[in-house]
């Protein structure tokens, strides 16, 4: 049998939770990326594969993407950071 499930939230896709890029943080604080999965908070996840971090990283730029998930001041630099490991895997 297989390991947790989750979710990725730009593509629907389901997948073992080690599969997947974790995002952690707390709505309206800070978020980062939890390769690891290990940070504490809630857990937005994210296909390591076929574009959805650098697609993730462009909707939460957006007014209306960052406020879905609360990313508060901390968006555009979760974005960026987003982006920088998108590009270092394509």
């Amino acid at each position: 049998m297989g390991g947790t499930q989750r979710t990725c939230v730009q593509c629907g896709a389901v997948a073992e939770k080690r599969r997947l890029l974790r995002i952690a943080g707390r709505p309206g604080e800070a978020w980062a990326p939890d390769p690891e999965g290990r940070l504490p908070g809630r857990g937005i996840y994210l296909c390591r594969e076929g574009g959805c971090i650098g697609r993730f990283a462009a909707r939460i730029r957006t007014r209306k993407g960052g406020a879905r998930w609360k990313m508060g001041d901390g968006g555009m630099e979760l974005a960026d950071r987003l982006a920088a490991m998108s590009s270092d895997e394509a």
